[in-house]
């Protein structure tokens, strides 16, 4: 972007929740939210001419590779949420974009931060972020979070294991398995007691490889604490392990 080009330092969308994006408990899925922060993230890329079309061009794609999101309350069916979001920094191979969620009085619900990076789609090689990143960011831009994501801790225990396949509904545009269908298969794997009387406060995920149509994955969850789980997502046919998680919880009151 030339520097006569205004853009829009933080991008705003408003969202409803709608009934099909609310659990038994009447609250959206966190699946859900992070759906619509990564709608958000790819609008603002667009505006910022760093966006699907734009890097297409080159045959790149943009890759997410740490998520960390805190939920202080969900919003409900009916309610109205407002996701802002932001570019953060650069630096040789990665770039990070912050996210916050409000609801329609303005108060903090949610916030998140993520770190991508892009690859080329033939050579699946990192690019460095000199090749397509062309925006100058601000140097006093807010961080929702202090420091930079670092790498999970592996499941030490399989003792709890599911086994899911992955279907054409998983996919993508890229036929690789979107990224929200992990914290989904992750969520789902929990006991369904626990699911009831626990609301999800924190959530973080490594995203280290791909899975593509067919694959069987097994999913993992070991509970360290009383209230936090450590996940693994892994490929059955060759032991690839896929995706790492971690989770924090809080009981439900009476």
């Amino acid at each position: 972007m030339s520097a006569a080009q205004k853009f829009i330092p933080v991008w705003k969308d408003e969202y409803k929740i709608h009934s099909y994006q609310v659990d038994a408990s009447n609250n959206a899925t966190l699946v859900v939210l992070c759906q619509l922060m990564q709608e958000s993230a790819w609008n603002h890329a667009e505006h910022l001419q760093l966006g699907f079309s734009h890097l297409n061009r080159k045959n790149f794609i943009w890759v997410l590779c740490r998520q960390l999101v805190k939920m202080y309350s969900f919003p409900k069916w009916g309610d109205m949420i407002q996701v802002h979001t932001w570019p953060t920094a650069k630096d040789k191979l990665f770039c990070y974009r912050d996210f916050r969620i409000s609801d329609s009085a303005g108060s903090v619900i949610g916030e998140a931060t993520t770190t991508w990076f892009v690859i080329d789609l033939a050579s699946r090689k990192p690019q460095r972020t000199d090749s397509y990143f062309h925006v100058d960011l601000p140097d006093d831009v807010e961080r929702v979070f202090p420091g930079k994501l670092h790498k999970l801790h592996p499941v030490s225990s399989t003792a709890n294991t599911r086994l899911v396949q992955v279907t054409y509904g998983d996919l993508d545009r890229n036929e690789h398995v979107n990224n929200v269908r992990y914290i989904d298969w992750i969520l789902n794997g929990l006991p369904l007691d626990y699911l009831k009387t626990h609301e999800l406060k924190e959530m973080e995920v490594n995203y280290l490889s791909e899975a593509s149509y067919d694959d069987e994955i097994l999913v993992s969850s070991e509970k360290k604490e009383a209230s936090h789980f450590f996940h693994s997502v892994i490929r059955n046919r060759d032991n690839t392990e896929l995706c790492r998680a971690r989770t924090a919880w809080e009981s439900k009151s009476k």
